[in-house]
């Protein structure tokens, strides 16, 4: 019994899955671009599209039901996620230059 339910919260945005973590693809982007830079904005991409992931399974272990609070927090790990990624690479970048 205790494995249905599991299962069945799984599975709440289960065929939500690609359309739910475009987001992350487009707003990462956007966030390198904002830095002026091509790797950045690819760099940008892979970490929105880790934290969309992330953001993602954290809302199907709440099993939380497809809406705007998913949505927000999709779009909320994605930003995060990004910064951190380019922000991480911009002192990698800078240490290396500087070094």
């Amino acid at each position: 019994m205790e494995r249905e339910r599991v299962n069945e919260a799984g599975r709440i945005m289960d065929d939500h899955f690609w359309p739910s973590v475009y987001p992350g693809l487009i707003v990462g982007a956007l966030i390198g671009l904002a830095d002026r830079s091509i790797l950045a904005a690819i760099l940008g991409a892979i970490g929105g599209l880790a934290g969309a992931f992330a953001a993602f399974y954290a809302v199907n272990i709440l099993a939380i039901e497809p809406g705007i609070i998913p949505l927000a927090a999709i779009i909320i790990g994605s930003v995060i996620a990004a910064k951190l990624t380019t922000f991480g690479v911009a002192k990698i970048m800078g240490r290396l230059a500087a070094g």
